[in-house]
């Protein structure tokens, strides 16, 4: 269950906490097991679910249930040493760029950037795995039905124009609109035009912008209606998936990819596609 410093992080926007995290903090509250709460996270194999919830503890974010019997409680998973210097190594290498982020006009204090650090070194940690198996990685809950899914509309934000045409096409395919920009400058004005897009398909490497000031950008935007983000890229290092994690981005295709891998990401962020 939840301690109080768990509830503080939640609403602490200097956080930078993850979606996949908030998410799992949010249910854990002290009734749910570990088996209770695997279901809500398919990207998480088991030895990465105790992992993620052993860091919580750690961080004294939640605690155990006394509800729940001996069995059913979650208990905390020792790092092997190859991991730990894994997370150590991930979170030192974004420390810097963390520490450079404004976050609610205000920069992170020390012991908030070193938490963040490690909570995204370990999320990266398990992207990577599952980049490596798969191809791709999701960290978001599935989308809920508020739209026909072959109504959807889907911003692709690719430099390359023959790559943009590609992606393009599976998705008409499978019954979506498309909106292609070529620049970051691009993708801002399509962002503004209506309708909104449900979900933006966003390259790293843009000619104008790195995508990941994109990414902020679009999370900064409050009041509207904010869309998916999944980072179509090459980049693939551990430290940049940190950095898609922390700025809030719903998953990583890394390029190239076969056209199921962009079909089964895409149905599970726009349910029924």
């Amino acid at each position: 269950m939840r301690t109080a410093a768990g509830e503080a992080a939640q609403a602490d926007p200097q956080s930078r906490m993850s979606p996949a995290f908030r998410r799992m903090l949010r249910l854990l509250d002290g009734s749910r097991s570990l088996a209770d709460l695997a279901p809500d996270f398919p990207q998480l194999d088991p030895e990465d679910l105790r992992l993620w919830i052993s860091e919580l503890l750690r961080q004294k974010m939640i605690k155990r249930a006394p509800s729940l019997t001996s069995s059913q409680r979650l208990r905390m998973r020792a790092n092997t040493p190859a991991m730990e210097m894994q997370v150590q190594k991930i979170a030192e290498e974004i420390r810097p760029w963390l520490a450079g982020k404004d976050i609610e006009h205000s920069r992170p204090r020390p012991a908030q950037l070193a938490r963040t650090a490690r909570l995204a070194a370990i999320e990266a940690r398990t992207a990577a795995g599952s980049i490596g198996r798969e191809g791709f990685f999701l960290n978001s809950e599935p989308g809920k039905k508020r739209v026909p899914a072959r109504s959807a509309l889907v911003l692709v934000v690719e430099d390359d124009p023959i790559q943009a045409k590609i992606i393009g096409k599976f998705l008409e395919r499978d019954g979506h609109q498309v909106r292609v920009a070529h620049t970051g400058e691009a993708a801002q004005a399509a962002l503004r035009e209506k309708p909104a897009p449900a979900l933006v398909l966003l390259d790293v490497d843009l000619p104008d912008m790195d995508g990941f000031a994109l990414l902020e950008q679009i999370r900064a935007q409050r009041g509207t209606q904010n869309p998916r983000v999944i980072m179509v890229t090459g980049h693939a290092a551990r430290a940049d998936i940190a950095k898609g994690v922390v700025l809030g981005a719903d998953g990583y295709l890394t390029k190239p990819f076969r056209p199921e891998m962009l079909k089964q990401a895409v149905s599970h962020l726009l349910p029924g596609a």
